[in-house]
């Protein structure tokens, strides 16, 4: 019996004003996918300029600018026209040999997977630390199948397979894995975060929100924990390592803040209209004596005085003690640790 022939694949690539990055990463894709698809969300440098300098060797589709988080994945796949569909962004680069891989994979196993979780190196500021929580290699659903795969425009759950027993997985090695060179600025990190973090709060279930917020303290105690830890053992480590944490406590933290403002569901730009049509009645016309108006919040554990202790009856009212306990020593520490 002959063999099959080997599945075809799609590079998908999703870009915004990628002029600076794109280059290298059509590069290689040229040289091994079937096919090429830059997704280009509308940008205004040179990145429409650049793709168009590959010719029939990429197919360009512009589509409307999103925000992080928003992009309709469902669109993006359509645009494809192989059996398999690898994804990928501008900050990420696969090695040949994870290539060799997939393909084999696919060649030995296609017709019974949805998709395949591939390895991901991460750099972050231009440094990939192998110390503690930021060593870990992550994995993704980098390689799916154009059908069989379920497309949902999700935040961090864009792709699922029908059964467990339909996803493959890549080991992970130095020479097999991608690369994903994120954020070589602060900037940078904080505008996408920005937007990463008020998407993955706006599709959060109100019900799951007090989980989250104690899970957002949790690991944010337990990074608290290990930076402290990691400086006392591994004094060679220099400074790289306090970016990464840092970025980190931003990411949990930042996202318990849109927890908690959806938590309180509270309209503050109408209650600052109307206090300030009060305030300019009261004080600057002669018609004085319009009561201020109160804001209105959703949660009974949020009351609107304007004291120090709405905070910590918040965090009260969804923090076990044990936890409150344990982040408050974690920070005495870390205070204690830069005097």
């Amino acid at each position: 019996m002959a063999a099959l022939a080997p599945p075809k694949i799609s590079f998908l690539l999703l870009v915004y004003n990628e002029e600076q990055r794109i280059r290298a990463v059509l590069d290689q894709a040229v040289a091994w996918a079937d096919e090429v698809v830059v997704i280009d969300k509308s940008s205004t440098d040179g990145t429409s300029a650049l793709c168009k300098e590959y010719g029939a060797k990429i197919k360009h589709v512009v589509v409307p600018f999103a925000p992080q988080g928003q992009d309709d994945f469902h669109t993006m796949v359509a645009a494809t026209s192989c059996e398999w569909i690898y994804l990928s962004t501008a900050s990420e680069m696969p090695t040949k040999r994870l290539v060799e891989r997939c393909r084999n994979l696919l060649q030995e196993r296609g017709p019974d997977l949805d998709l395949i979780f591939v390895p991901r190196k991460r750099y972050m500021y231009g440094v990939h630390t192998p110390y503690g929580k930021l060593a870990d290699v992550t994995e993704y659903p980098f390689l799916i199948h154009r059908t069989r795969a379920k497309v949902q425009d999700r935040i961090h759950a864009n792709f699922s397979a029908s059964d467990k027993s339909r996803v493959g997985r890549i080991e992970y090695a130095d020479d097999c894995c991608v690369h994903h060179l994120s954020y070589p600025t602060v900037a940078g990190f904080m505008h996408s975060h920005s937007q990463y973090m008020l998407v993955e709060a706006q599709q959060t279930p109100d019900k799951e929100v007090d989980f989250l917020i104690q899970r957002m303290f949790r690991e944010g105690a337990e990074l608290l924990e290990e930076i402290s830890v990691l400086q006392d053992a591994k004094p060679t480590v220099g400074e790289a390592w306090l970016g990464h944490y840092c970025t980190l406590l931003i990411q949990r933290f930042g996202l318990c803040l849109h927890f908690w403002e959806k938590r309180r569901s509270a309209d503050v730009k109408k209650y600052y209209q109307e206090l300030t049509a009060a305030l300019l009645n009261n004080e600057w016309t002669s018609q004085p004596g319009v009561p201020l108006p109160q804001l209105q919040v959703a949660s009974k554990d949020l009351p609107t005085v304007t004291k120090r202790t709405s905070m910590n009856r918040f965090v009260r009212a969804v923090l076990p003690v044990k936890l409150r306990n344990t982040i408050r020593k974690r920070l005495q520490s870390l205070v204690t640790w830069f005097k």
